[in-house]
C-alpha cells in the first residue's frame, strides 16, 4: 500500500487558548492602560521624545464582527490606481486599501464565508492567498485574484484517496517561486501551481504527510543556482510511502520541482531537520550563520501533545544540509515567524523572534545573534506575539528598528537595544505582522490589521513624520511578513549566478555563444551577454547550453541536471540534486522557447515546460554513450547522437548515421538543418558527417590546437560553426564573429549555440 496510516487534523491544538486559531475576545487583550516595560540592554537607551512622531492617516472598521482579521498579515500590492495594503479576515473577505486611503475598486474579494488566515502574496499583477483554517479545514483552497478583485483561478488541494478526512484548507501564505506558487495545505499534500493559470506543476502535489501552517521560504539556500522550498511542518508517527514519520515536526528543504524525477510522492527533499514539537513558524533564510553562511531559522509550535518536549519554546537554526547550527530556548511559545534584520547597521543579520507566554496576554521580543543564537536583548511587550516582527530604519539612524504587533497593540523597539521608543497603537489587538511601506508621498508608512474591542476587524495606517521611504526596502530590512510581497522569506542569499540586464537584439539575432565548464559565457555577433556562473563554485560542471528564439537569453545545464537561466530564458525546472542513472550531457530548447529537454549519457530524456516526451534510450543497452541531442524545428521532435555516431530519432526523421562505420575520432555533437530537416554530426577532430543536409566543409584534415567539442547552425545562411575546447571557432558558409582561441580560459569550452 502506498500509505499505511491516516493523519487527522489536530484542530484542538490550534483552537486552544492562545493558539493559532484564536482571536482574543472583547477586552481580553486590547488595553489602553499604560505599560511598564522592564528591560536589560547593552549601551544607552534612546530618548523616545527626540524621535519623529508616528501619525495615523486613515483607519477602517470592517463589518465582520465576530470573524475579524486574525493571522492574515497585510502585504503591499501594486494595484490599479497605486500601491495598496491587502489582507484577509475570518469572514472570508480579502480587502485592498490604497496606502493613501480608500478602498481599491472591485475589492473586497469574497470566498463565500471561508475564513482567510493566509497572508496574501502578489506577483505579476495577481494576488494569491489560501482559505480555510484549523477550525474549517475541509473547505477552502488556493486563490488567484486580479488587480480589480476578480477571480482568475481557484484550486482545491486533494489528499491521497487513502485519507478519509480530506482537508482542503490552506492557512499558510502562498509563496511565489520562479516556476510558480507554492501552497502548503492543512491536509497531506502540498501543491505548486502555474502562477498564471493554476495548473499543477510537475512533481506536485508533494506528499507533506501532515498539516502545514508554515509559509514556505523560496531561496537558494543550497547555492546551486535555483531557489529551493524551505518550510516547517507537523509530523505524526507512522509509515507512508516507505518513510517512517515520528511525532513532532520538521524544517525541510525541498526541490523546487517536488518529487519530479523521484520514485515516490514524498521524495525530492534535499534534507530535513526533525523536531519533537511541530513547526508552525515560517522559516527565514539568509546569510546569518557564522562566516555569513546561508541558513534557515524558525520557531517551533504549540502542539499540546508535545508541550513538554525539548524543542518547545525554542528557535532553531539549520545550515543548508539541515544540520542544526544552534538552538535557543525562549520564555514562551515561538510559533510566530522570525525576521532577519541588520539591527546594528553593520551589514550583519540578527534574528528577531516574538513569543507568547501567558495565553495571549503577555509576550516578549528577542534579538538573537545570528551566528550562535545568543540573546542580545529581550523586551517584554503588552501581549502575545503571533505573527512576527517587521523592521525598518524608521528614524534614519542607520540601523533597523523593530515594529511588532501584539494582542495588546503595536510598539516600536530600538534595534540596537530593544528599548521601547514608540507606541503605534493601543486600541487594536494584532496577531499579524505590521506592513512597512514607502508611501506615495515618500514617507514611511505603517499598516496594521487586527481587531478592536468589539471583535470587528480594523485596518489602520500611520506615517512617520519626516521619514525617508526609500529606506524601507534597503538591504537588512524586513518590512513585512516573510520579508516581501512574494513571501519569499529571503533576507538575502548570495546571488548564485551573475545576472546582467540584457535585451534581445533589436533586429535579426546573429552570432553564437560559447560556454565553459565553469559556466563562463562568451558572446559573439550581436547576441547580448546576460550573465554566467563563472563566479561561483558549482556542484557539478556545466556541460551544455541552449538559446532562446529571439537571442535575448540562454540556459546552461550542469552534469547533475541543474539548469541556470539568463536574460529572457525562463526556468521550467531542473534535475539538480535528484538521482540520475547517468550524468546529463546536453540540452535542447523547444522552438517557442517555452521548454527544454535534458539528455543523459544513457539517452534518458527529461522534459520541462512545453517540451514533450517522445521517448528515450534510458531503458536499453547502448553500444556507446549518448553525447548530445538536437531538436527538430520542423516536427518538434528530437534526435540523440552517440559517440559512435549512432542516431536515435523520436518524432523526428531518421536520415542516417555512422553507427556502423569506423570513425577516426568519436562524435561529440550534432546540429539540425532547419531548411532540409536533416542534420550534421561532428567528431572531435572536426570531421563533419551530413545526412539530408549539405556538406560545407570540416577540419577533419587539419591539425587542431584543441579538440572540437560541439557545433551550431547559422539560421541565416544554413551554414555552421565548429567550436573547439580552447574557444577556437571554425566557420563554414557562416560569418566569423570572433572566438576565444588563443586566450586564457579558466576552464575548457564545453558547449555552443548559435542563431
Amino acid at each position: 500500500m502506498p500509505k499505511e496510516y491516516i493523519v487527522t487534523i489536530r484542530t484542538n491544538r490550534r483552537g486552544r487558548v492562545g493558539g493559532r486559531n484564536r482571536v482574543l475576545g472583547v477586552g481580553a487583550a486590547v488595553s489602553t492602560a499604560a505599560w511598564v516595560i522592564s528591560i536589560t540592554v547593552p549601551g544607552g537607551v534612546p530618548t523616545a521624545s527626540a524621535l519623529p512622531s508616528i501619525n495615523q492617516t486613515w483607519s477602517v472598521t470592517l463589518g465582520d464582527a465576530g470573524n475579524p482579521i486574525a493571522m492574515s498579515s497585510p502585504v503591499v500590492a501594486n494595484l490599479p490606481g497605486g500601491p495598496a495594503a491587502v489582507v484577509g479576515d475570518r469572514a472570508g473577505h480579502v480587502y485592498a486599501y490604497y496606502l493613501s486611503g480608500g478602498a481599491v475598486p472591485g475589492w473586497p474579494f469574497n470566498t463565500g464565508g471561508i475564513p482567510v488566515d493566509s497572508p496574501p502574496s502578489t506577483s505579476g499583477g495577481l494576488v494569491y492567498f489560501g482559505a480555510g483554517n484549523a477550525a474549517t479545514p475541509f473547505s477552502g483552497g488556493t486563490y488567484a485574484v486580479n488587480g480589480s478583485g476578480g477571480l482568475v483561478w481557484h484550486q482545491i488541494e486533494h489528499d491521497p484517496p487513502t485519507n478519509n478526512n480530506q482537508a482542503h484548507g490552506v492557512s499558510a501564505g502562498i509563496s511565489v517561486a520562479p516556476n510558480g506558487v507554492v501552497a502548503p495545505s492543512l491536509g497531506q499534500n502540498e501543491d505548486a501551481y502555474n502562477a498564471t493559470n493554476g495548473a499543477e506543476i510537475g512533481g506536485f502535489p508533494w506528499f507533506q504527510a501532515d498539516t502545514v501552517f508554515s509559509t514556505a521560504a523560496i531561496a537558494d539556500i543550497e547555492g546551486n543556482g535555483q531557489p529551493q522550498i524551505v518550510e516547517g511542518g507537523a509530523s505524526t508517527a507512522g509509515i507512508a510511502y516507505g518513510q517512517q514519520y515520528t511525532n513532532g515536526g520538521h524544517i525541510r528543504i525541498l526541490h523546487p520541482t517536488g518529487s519530479a524525477g523521484f520514485g515516490q510522492p514524498n521524495q525530492g527533499l534535499f534534507c530535513e531537520y526533525n523536531t519533537n514539537q511541530d513547526v508552525i513558524s515560517s522559516p527565514a533564510v539568509g546569510q546569518f550563520l557564522g562566516g555569513g553562511a546561508n541558513g534557515a531559522v524558525a520557531g517551533t509550535g504549540n502542539d499540546a501533545r508535545d508541550i513538554n518536549n525539548s524543542d518547545n519554546h525554542t528557535v532553531i537554526a539549520i545550515d543548508k544540509n539541515c544540520n542544526r547550527a544552534w538552538q535557543t530556548r525562549l520564555d514562551g511559545d515561538t510559533s510566530s515567524s522570525p525576521a532577519l534584520a541588520d539591527l546594528f547597521g553593520n551589514g550583519g543579520l540578527e534574528v528577531v523572534q516574538g513569543t507568547d507566554y501567558n495565553n495571549g496576554a503577555s509576550g516578549s521580543v528577542y534579538a538573537l545573534n545570528g551566528a550562535n543564537g545568543g540573546v542580545i536583548w529581550r523586551t517584554p511587550v503588552p501581549g502575545g506575539v503571533f505573527g512576527g516582527a517587521a523592521t525598518a530604519d524608521l528614524f534614519n539612524q542607520g540601523y533597523q528598528d523593530v515594529i511588532v504587533g501584539t494582542t495588546g497593540g503595536v510598539v516600536v523597539l530600538d534595534g540596537r537595544t530593544g528599548a521601547q521608543v514608540a507606541v503605534v497603537e493601543q486600541g487594536v489587538g494584532v496577531q499579524s505582522t505590521p506592513l512597512i511601506t514607502r508611501d506615495p508621498n515618500g514617507l514611511i508608512g505603517i499598516t496594521i490589521a487586527g481587531y478592536n474591542g468589539s471583535n470587528s476587524g480594523e485596518i489602520r495606517h500611520y506615517e512617520v513624520a519626516g521619514s525617508n521611504g526609500g529606506l524601507v526596502t534597503e538591504k537588512g530590512a524586513w518590512p513585512e511578513f516573510h520579508h516581501d510581497p512574494q513571501l519569499t522569506g529571503n533576507a538575502g542569499t548570495p546571488p548564485p549566478v551573475v545576472q546582467v540586464p540584457c535585451n534581445a537584439p533589436s533586429g535579426r539575432a546573429t552570432g553564437y555563444y560559447e560556454t565553459a565548464g565553469d559556466g563562463g559565457l562568451f558572446n559573439f555577433g550581436n547576441l547580448p551577454y546576460c550573465g554566467s556562473t563563472g563566479n561561483i563554485v558549482l556542484n557539478s560542471p556545466v556541460v551544455g547550453m541552449a538559446m532562446t528564439p529571439d537571442g535575448g537569453g540562454y540556459w546552461l545545464v550542469a552534469s547533475d541536471g541543474g539548469v541556470f537561466t539568463f536574460g529572457d530564458a525562463r526556468f521550467f525546472g531542473s534535475h539538480g540534486g535528484a538521482p540520475l542513472n547517468k550524468p546529463i550531457v546536453g540540452m535542447a530548447s523547444t522552438p517557442d522557447g517555452n521548454g527544454y529537454w535534458l539528455v543523459a549519457s544513457d539517452g534518458g530524456i527529461f522534459t520541462y515546460g512545453d517540451a514533450p516526451f517522445y521517448g528515450s534510450t534510458g531503458a536499453i543497452r547502448l553500444n556507446q554513450p549518448v553525447v548530445g541531442m538536437a531538436a527538430d524545428p520542423l516536427t518538434g521532435g528530437y534526435w540523440m547522437v552517440a559517440s559512435d555516431g549512432g542516431i536515435f530519432n523520436f518524432n523526428a526523421p531518421y536520415e542516417g548515421s555512422t553507427g556502423a562505420i569506423r570513425l577516426n575520432r568519436p562524435m561529440v555533437g550534432m546540429s539540425a538543418d532547419p531548411q532540409t530537416g536533416g542534420y550534421w554530426l561532428v567528431a572531435s577532430d572536426g570531421g563533419i558527417f551530413n545526412f539530408n543536409a549539405p556538406y560545407l566543409g570540416s577540419t577533419g584534415a587539419i591539425r587542431l590546437n584543441a579538440p572540437i567539442i560541439g557545433m551550431a547552425t547559422d539560421r541565416s545562411t544554413n551554414g555552421y560553426w565548429l567550436v573547439a575546447s580552447d574557444g577556437g571557432v571554425f566557420n563554414f558558409n557562416a560569418p566569423f564573429y570572433g572566438s576565444k582561441g588563443g586566450t586564457h580560459l579558466n576552464r575548457p569550452m564545453v558547449g555552443a549555440t548559435g542563431v
